[in-house]
């Protein structure tokens, strides 16, 4: 029996829908941008979009959140900047609390500003739950 090149194209599309369906963290994935040698993907506004986006966490090496007030409420769209032995290796806007980084082994200052004041934080290689706090 032979099944042609089309039907078991078809038939890939069609399990990588169901897939989706069946299981919306998959396709809720937060898109991973590029800098450099680095590689990030932030979000986490939304149950759904939280989860997925926790789900994509083994594949990156660090982690952190933004957060405002006693209660730590989330914030969104913080002008982050990521500094590697004093050069700026990667500079973006976050578009939600939860933001994950894939980068060679290190030291990595971050930076966020939210109502003109900065914070930062230092974090090492393999560190995925570090707060920046306002």
């Amino acid at each position: 029996m032979s099944i042609s090149h089309q039907a078991l194209r078809r038939g890939a599309v069609f399990g990588a829908l169901a897939a989706c369906l069946l299981n919306p963290a998959l396709s809720q994935a937060a898109q991973v941008h590029h800098a450099g040698n680095l590689s990030y993907v932030c979000g986490g506004v939304g149950e759904g979009n939280l989860k997925a986006l926790q789900a994509q966490a083994p594949q990156f090496n660090l982690g952190f959140w933004m957060v405002e007030g006693p209660r730590g409420a989330y914030l969104a769209d913080v002008p982050i900047r990521i500094r590697h032995q004093g050069k700026t290796v990667a500079a973006f806007t976050a578009d939600g609390p939860l933001c994950f980084v894939q980068a060679p082994k290190g030291s990595y200052t971050i930076e966020g500003t939210h109502k003109q004041q900065q914070r930062k934080i230092t974090l090492h290689t393999g560190n995925k739950n570090a707060y920046l706090r306002w």
